[in-house]
């Protein structure tokens, strides 16, 4: 652990292991979590239900923790988020009826609240103004990581325990959480940013501070890059999948065909934050915006698997191009004393487009059809583009 410690790229590293960890939990249970709330004997309301208490509590709790994390430090809600998070994957193996796992999913989207702003924070603070880009590239990849690594592991976990269910989903349970539990040793060695100073504010102080960073063009720019950005994402999760099946394309190929899109955007991820401390963050957006868009245009007009699997990793490049500059913005379009909040709100609407995305692309999917759904999905896009364009040239 020593070697963790030492130099800013250690502590770099250090920083984005936690991150990885901190955020893998939330990942692997993407594509399991409907199943066992259903194992668990909940209908399919409750079931609607259990999944959106995750985001239900993690959208407010970012806000209102990334704030804390100005007033007492990063360090510290990163190291409690962690510890609750670790607790709370445990108490899924206990749970023993919807209304358990409903308490659980909450009090894991609270500790999932301090985690993020935290560590985006803490990395944003790490780099230099000419650098932040490629910092927040770094993480970024960490998080497309703990995205692959997620869904893996929880697809390997189960299909491993496919004659003993309940024994699979308590397997995966204990291997979160033990992850976690590494987390917490790795954040240990986690250095406060150096610049941080302990601070007190009222109520209509934070307030005013809330509104004021929403007032700025470069964060709101930031903002409504990463709502878009994950709404398609939301959607081409709820979608793609339907879309594929209905050629008799099997789990494994569907798997295969988000492989593609994770590993594309982590290879993307590092030369777009290089471009956007080179030459601004425009470019690089409008990319992103447009390819994101483009491969959403492209899902229906092709049935084979590698036409398919191209498209998907076509979404990953668009993906890796918007996030890093989206997350450089709101580092570039906030001070230090504030930087918690900011990047609170950062994550708030990242888990809102989400939140947003995947059930109005499965309504229109249900009220027309799948293709059309998917279509929708991008010009929602293409919508949020010219909007993000004209704030970056107020800014």
């Amino acid at each position: 652990m020593r070697i963790v410690m030492r130099g800013r790229r250690g502590q770099s590293f250090t920083l984005l292991v936690s991150t990885l960890i901190g955020t893998m939990d939330s990942n692997a249970l993407i594509p399991v979590i409907a199943v066992y709330a259903g194992l668990l004997g909940a209908d399919l309301w409750m079931t609607g239900l259990i999944v959106a208490m995750y985001s239900i509590v993690h959208i407010p709790a970012n806000i209102i923790l990334g704030r804390l994390a100005d007033k007492i430090g990063r360090k510290i809600p990163l190291m409690i988020g962690l510890s609750l998070d670790a607790i709370s994957v445990f108490l899924y193996s206990l749970t023993q009826n919807p209304v358990h796992l409903l308490m659980v999913r909450a009090a894991h989207g609270l500790g999932g609240g301090f985690v993020g702003p935290s560590t985006m924070a803490l990395a944003a603070g790490m780099a230099p103004k000419e650098r932040k880009g490629r910092m927040m590239a770094l993480y970024g990849i960490a998080i497309a990581f703990s995205v692959l690594i997620g869904f893996m592991l929880s697809g390997v976990v189960m299909s491993r325990f496919e004659h003993d269910v309940m024994l699979g989903y308590d397997i995966l349970f204990y291997v979160l959480s033990a992850s976690l539990i590494v987390a917490v040793g790795f954040a240990l060695f986690v250095k406060e940013s150096e610049d941080f100073k302990r601070m007190k504010t009222d109520f209509r102080e934070d307030l005013r501070n809330f509104l004021e960073i929403l007032k700025r063009k470069l964060a709101m720019a930031s903002y409504l890059s990463v709502f878009f950005l994950l709404f398609a994402l939301g959607a081409f999760t709820v979608l793609a999948p339907l879309y594929m099946r209905q050629f008799g394309m099997t789990t494994v190929n569907v798997a295969t065909g988000f492989s593609a899109f994770a590993v594309m955007s982590i290879i993307v991820h590092y030369p777009s934050g290089w471009l956007s401390d080179r030459i601004g963050t425009k470019v690089p957006v409008t990319f992103g915006f447009l390819t994101v868009a483009l491969s959403l245009f492209l899902i229906p007009f092709f049935s084979d698997l590698p036409a398919l699997i191209s498209v998907m990793a076509l979404f990953g490049v668009g993906h890796g191009l918007l996030f890093p500059s989206a997350s450089a913005m709101v580092a570039h379009g906030s001070v230090r004393e504030e930087r918690g909040l900011a990047t609170g709100i950062f994550y708030a609407m990242l888990v809102a487009g989400v939140a947003i995305g995947a059930p109005v692309a499965g309504f229109m999917a249900s009220v027309f059809t799948i293709e059309i759904g998917i279509w929708i999905s991008g010009i929602v896009v293409l919508v949020g583009l010219p909007a993000v364009l004209r704030l970056l040239r107020k800014k």
